[in-house]
């Protein structure tokens, strides 16, 4: 990547992902119809098309709703939370097993709920 400069950088989820590669699909349909994309980039909106639980404006607006709610959660834990949909308390312990703060039953019982919110019923 000569040349190029990093200007900022931030966490996105699955479902924000998918939305920005089939842009860049549509994007690459008009310059190329035969091949619109790097390899990578398909295997990769496969991916977030497979494995995304919410809407990209879904999965955004949870994550701002996480950010609000607690100080002490950062974006990228946020976003893997978005991501993965916790069920219960362990499965929130497992997200922050390799983190510095655990969230005690009673935060993780308040993320579980905003999540019930956004959870998509099967």
């Amino acid at each position: 990547m000569i040349g190029r400069k990093k200007i900022e950088e931030h966490y996105i989820t699955v479902a924000e992902a998918g939305k920005l590669l089939a842009e860049r699909r549509e994007e690459g349909m008009e310059e190329n119809p035969e091949e619109p994309m790097f390899y990578e980039a398909r295997v990769s909106l496969e991916h977030a098309e497979r494995f995304a639980k919410l809407k990209p404006e879904q999965a955004k607006e949870l994550t701002e709703k996480l950010l609000d709610l607690f100080d002490w959660i950062d974006e990228r834990i946020t976003v893997k939370i978005v991501d993965l949909l916790p069920e219960d308390y362990a499965d929130i312990r497992v997200i922050f097993s390799k983190e510095e703060y655990m969230p005690s039953p009673e935060e993780a019982e308040a993320i579980i709920k905003l999540l019930d919110e956004y959870r998509p019923v099967e």
